[in-house]
């Protein structure tokens, strides 16, 4: 196919779109308002062979490639390329007798939840279910059983990949080994994924929810908390997390313009022991102002979370955590005080399944750290951005003495997402190991705009 026939084949589908274009703004525009990328090209994919066309486009002008479903997380934005928009490629299918699934590059998790519930199965999705179900787990895939169930990524057998030459690779364990390797955990530096097979976990139950405190009990709730985690068996992902209500009429009224120290997690087990293990922290601390948890099927785990869906701009900052310790602690709640401009500051347990089998790649398989630290504030314009982001400097510094270094991908957006930060969600060996794909699979970097493998010898900036 010639870049005549890509721009000229389709009357009834605008295929590619430039600035001044109708339909380019909708089509640049991710979920993080915050991301204002300009791309010099978007084509909005809906095949494979659409994916394909679009990367030649791209490298037949010497042009870098992004790939955006959703955007609800933009690492680079795609300033000056071509970004290829797969929000239209949503098929799903699921394969009760494997266990498995197949989804096609702009598939959603809200498209394969109800999907495989059907059947009495699911996948692993993280907290909200709006982002793209391809983007997520190749960055690892980090959810409410997690700890159960491991990174979405563990579960990948197989994935069509758009190369940087435009021809197509399959990658699985017995083809293009070191490609399905690096592909689980790597994000997109070696290619667009168009689909991707996963497998899935047969569970028809899970016992969560969340706890509900005021905030003046946040000193109560974090120490309670940094007891009680470490006991606590893999089958539960727990978190102690800040949190902070708008004046929405969409928010429950009890929670509305309020804030609160909460107390959350997933059991995916018997939801009589998931209810024994919560007990042990009601009795710690008393009454729940609101106590959420109870026996659901695994697909209303995004209520645990209540992750916005609407599209808004936001920055954050995120550490591995060795411990939450007395003096953590108490920096934390006197940093996440009433007048706080974080919408959201959670410490989350890792560890159990997480951290993968031996030989896997996983940004979280060589970490000695508990928890992960997820910080949020919403910035829609200059002066929030400036306040939130001094109060992330000074969350950073606070916890910077239970820090690991290291980082989890998935929750490093453009700002935080630099060369070193990139480095540390990697053990040295397998940063090597992806650095000689990167230059295997695409020497000329091509597939510039994401958390890029790059900056070592040999690349292209």
């Amino acid at each position: 196919m010639t870049t005549s026939d890509l721009e000229t084949r389709r009357t009834d589908v605008l295929l590619l779109m430039r600035p001044g274009d109708d339909g380019y703004d909708d089509a640049r525009r991710g979920w993080n308002l915050s991301a204002d990328q300009r791309p010099a090209v978007v084509a909005l994919a809906e095949t494979e062979a659409d994916v394909q066309a679009a990367v030649r486009y791209a490298a037949d002008r010497g042009l870098g490639v992004g790939v955006m479903s959703t955007g609800h997380g933009v690492t680079t934005p795609c300033d000056g390329g071509v970004l290829v928009n797969t929000s239209r490629m949503r098929r799903v299918r699921v394969h009760p007798r494997t266990r498995r699934a197949t989804v096609q590059a702009g598939a959603r998790w809200t498209d394969l939840i109800p999907a495989a519930d059907a059947f009495g199965l699911a996948g692993l999705p993280g907290s909200s279910p709006h982002v793209g179900v391809v983007g997520y787990t190749l960055g690892g895939g980090f959810g409410w059983l997690g700890r159960a169930f491991g990174l979405s990524a563990h579960h990948v057998t197989r994935a069509r990949v758009v190369a940087a030459d435009g021809e197509l690779v399959v990658a699985s364990r017995s083809e293009n080994a070191d490609l399905f390797w690096g592909l689980r955990g790597g994000t997109g530096n070696f290619g667009i994924v168009t689909q991707l097979e996963l497998g899935l976990v047969a569970i028809d139950e899970v016992y969560a929810g969340s706890l509900f405190y005021p905030l003046e009990r946040a000193a109560d709730v974090l120490a309670a908390f940094a007891r009680w985690a470490p006991t606590t068996p893999n089958e539960l992902t727990a978190a102690v997390t800040f949190r902070a209500f708008p004046p929405l009429p969409a928010v429950p009224e009890p929670l509305r313009g309020k804030r609160f120290v909460l107390v959350r997690g997933a059991y995916a087990g018997s939801p009589a022991t998931g209810a024994r293990l919560v007990d042990e922290v009601r009795a710690a601390l008393g009454p729940a102002f609101m106590d959420t948890f109870g026996p659901m099927r695994p697909a209303h785990l995004g209520s645990v979370s209540m992750d916005p869906v609407d599209p808004l701009a936001a920055e954050g900052h995120t550490d591995l955590l060795r411990d939450i310790t007395p003096d953590l602690a108490d920096s934390l709640v006197d940093l996440e005080g009433a007048d706080s401009p974080l919408v959201m500051l959670e410490m989350r347990q890792i560890g159990g399944a997480l951290a993968g089998r031996p030989g896997d790649l996983s940004p979280m398989a060589h970490t000695s750290a508990a928890y992960t630290l997820n910080a949020i504030g919403l910035t829609p314009g200059p002066e929030q951005q400036r306040v939130v982001r001094e109060q992330l400097a000074r969350v950073a510094a606070a916890v910077r003495p239970e820090a690991t270094g290291e980082a989890y991908l998935n929750f490093l957006d453009a700002g935080p997402g630099t060369p070193a930060r990139v480095d540390s969600a990697y053990s040295p060996t397998d940063r090597a190991r992806l650095a000689r794909l990167k230059c295997r699979y695409d020497p000329q970097n091509v597939f510039r705009f994401n958390r890029n493998l790059t900056h070592t010898e040999g690349h292209p900036s």
